[in-house]
């Protein structure tokens, strides 16, 4: 019998590096790489919006009404990787196993849908208020970090409570040393 010497910090490495491979692959990604993203994050502001987005190859959905274009540059990839690298994060600290990683890929995935089609909406809505002094681009960029940021914030302290609580009941409770008890 050979003991298993276990490094955890190495789940963590592996963590970082497919943040790191994700991010690389991110650089050379075209629209239709962006599918997985883009196709649901274009159902959902579809049905809020009340117009079809119309694929555009190379481009992106296409909302012709509301003058939109949903491409490449607004699949939320790299919330995407933030997601997953928090959500990773916080597993590992609670879990010294490799489904973590997995489990934060998985997770990233709706969350981003979710923060994305929030942030298109946001922006989509809020886009006549524009505030004196500030760029278009300036302003839409403001509007997209702040929607990302409190969803990541928000995801984060839900999971950490989650996390916490199963922590919690998986204890066992101590044992009295006074019989009377």
């Amino acid at each position: 019998y050979k003991r298993q010497i276990e490094y955890p910090w190495m789940k963590y490495l592996s963590l970082a590096l497919a943040f790191c491979f994700l991010k690389w692959w991110h650089q050379t990604a075209n629209a239709e790489d962006l599918l997985f993203l883009l196709a649901p994050t274009d159902y959902l502001v579809s049905a809020v919006i009340g117009e079809s987005g119309v694929w555009q190859v190379g481009e992106g959905y296409l909302h012709q009404q509301h003058r939109m274009m949903i491409n490449a540059s607004c699949a939320g990839f790299n919330f995407f990787l933030l997601s997953f690298l928090t959500l990773g994060w916080l597993l590992l600290n609670r879990w010294k196993a490799w489904w973590p990683i997995a489990a934060a890929l998985v997770l990233a995935l709706p969350l981003t849908i979710l923060a994305n089609t929030s942030r298109i909406l946001t922006i989509s809505l809020l886009s006549a208020t524009q505030p004196v002094g500030l760029s278009a681009g300036v302003w839409h960029e403001l509007q997209g970090a702040f929607v990302y940021f409190s969803i990541l914030v928000i995801a984060a302290g839900v999971l950490q409570k989650i996390l916490a609580k199963e922590k919690a009941s998986t204890t066992l409770p101590l044992i009295s040393e006074n019989p009377n008890t």
